[in-house]
């Protein structure tokens, strides 16, 4: 399918490359257009002597320009895409010139190499696997040593705090909860530094709302994670995954690749970028029409270079996902991936989900049909309890909520929860925004004071929306909201 241009405004690394492309997007800039079902291309003339070649493998998409750029995409193919959605009159119809004919040969070439390369890997002796297997056993039984150390002194750590409570480790500034943080990092259990040096962090943000609790719950669920780890034989498989998982361990992508795949029609109802030191991360919120799974895509990117993947919230596409293993499996790979379509195109691509579910599935709740929104709070709140019950240390849960009107928005009509804006349903319940969440006053302007279905992320005490739907468009907070 052919992207609108807020979908193609995505794919820009940053904002300057989306302006620089918007500007672009004029006929006088461009000569020689066309286009055909497997691409569209384009010549820009530049600040030199020959014109830019640009072209568009319309299959991802996947772009590819003759400027000096080392940006992905570039705005030359910004530019020429958003000119194709502006007016596609100007692209003539027909067969490519060679120098498309040849990338596109070209990336065919390389896809096939790399199935053949795969295909053709040596298998390893018996021999050689059992003295590979030894070797990877003996690493993991080092660093669950390490492991057992490092959590045995924070359990150590957090009964002394308890002891003194927070209030008394207020003036010990930062530094008290930088030194435990070091010895995760020097117990190979690195996401505890981190989750440590955030809950220490709480307590001096004086504009955080219930900060001495939200450091608690979050001290809690790093002793329920301790008590987990030495209890770790005793759970279930999929739990135990997990367990490793928060303490850092990783799985490859070629073991998630050979999980049973979830082939389904699936719709991207939201996507964020996020800095993470030098790299840029993407997360993708995707649900199953026939399936109802959520599924957390996430992206990596370094420095100015493109995603891998071309997902679009928005759109649809027939494909098979690849959950990583886990007692709720919330988070996949995109295995397989065609016929994109936008969520416009039929009525069974609306973001409309059953409100039937289970938490051994991931399906979320709420639907757009529905007449009787109130009880889409409920159906939140029941299956976010199944859900932790499953697996307890979830800290984001998928929710598509609907029928529910802005509130208390930064103090237009009223704040709700003394200082928190809020979201109202029918019968005049009410949940929290989440205290990051920073586009009320945009809700309110999109909803006229109508009611709303949103989907977001659920933490147990407050959302944080991603996406709104809206006289038939899905609006991508994230890109559509922010100017």
């Amino acid at each position: 399918m052919i992207l609108d241009a807020n979908q193609i405004l995505a794919l820009a690394p940053d904002a300057a490359s989306a302006k620089a492309g918007s500007q672009l997007a004029l006929p006088r800039n461009w000569s020689n257009l066309g286009r055909n079902d497997a691409a569209l291309w384009g010549e820009c003339q530049g600040s030199g002597k020959n014109p830019y070649r640009t072209q568009i493998d319309l299959g991802e998409p996947a772009f590819k320009c003759s400027c000096p750029s080392r940006k992905f995409p570039c705005k030359h193919g910004l530019g020429l895409y958003l000119l194709l959605d502006a007016e596609p009159s100007l692209f003539n119809s027909g067969d490519a010139p060679g120098w498309v004919r040849d990338w596109l040969q070209s990336r065919q070439d390389r896809q096939e190499k790399k199935a053949d390369k795969a295909a053709a890997k040596p298998e390893q002796s018996p021999e050689a696997a059992a003295a590979s297997l030894a070797q990877a056993r003996k690493r993991e039984e080092k660093r669950e040593e390490k492991v057992d150390a490092g959590l045995r002194e924070l359990q150590t750590w957090l009964h002394d705090l308890a002891r003194e409570g927070l209030a008394s480790v207020r003036s010990r500034g930062q530094g008290f909860w930088d030194a435990i943080a070091a010895r995760m990092v020097d117990a190979q259990a690195a996401p505890l530094a981190w989750r440590l040096r955030r809950a220490g962090g709480m307590l001096y943000q004086s504009s955080l709302p219930d900060a001495e609790q939200l450091a608690a719950h979050e001290l809690a669920s790093l002793y329920l994670l301790c008590e987990a780890w030495k209890r770790r034989d005793r759970l279930p498989p999929a739990l135990q995954a997990d367990v490793r998982t928060l303490l850092g361990w990783t799985v490859s992508q070629e073991d998630v690749l050979r999980e049973t795949a979830v082939t389904d029609r699936w719709r991207i109802l939201s996507q964020t970028v996020s800095e993470d030191e030098r790299l840029r991360v993407r997360a993708n919120w995707l649900h199953g029409v026939a399936s109802g799974r959520w599924a957390l895509v996430l992206q990596y990117a370094a420095g100015t270079q493109g995603f891998e993947q071309a997902l679009n919230p928005g759109t649809a596409f027939d494909g098979a996902l690849h959950f990583y293993p886990g007692a709720f499996p919330l988070r996949a790979l995109v295995g397989q991936q065609s016929e994109v379509r936008s969520l416009a195109d039929g009525p069974d691509s609306a973001p409309g989900i059953s409100a039937a579910g289970s938490a051994g599935t991931g399906i979320g709740v709420g639907t757009v049909e529905t007449s009787k929104a109130g009880a889409s709070i409920d159906k939140l709140l029941d299956a976010y309890a199944h859900a932790l019950a499953v697996q307890p240390f979830l800290d984001r849960f998928p929710a598509l909520l609907a029928g529910l009107v802005a509130d208390g928005v930064n103090g237009v009509n009223g704040v709700h929860g003394g200082g928190t804006a809020s979201l109202r349903d029918a019968q005049g319940r009410r949940i929290d925004l989440h205290p990051s969440f920073r586009h009320s006053a945009w809700l309110l302007a999109l909803s006229g004071g109508h009611p709303l279905t949103l989907f977001g992320e659920w933490d147990g005490r407050a959302l944080l929306p991603l996406s709104v739907w809206h006289a038939g468009r899905l609006y991508n907070i994230d890109t559509d909201f922010i100017v």
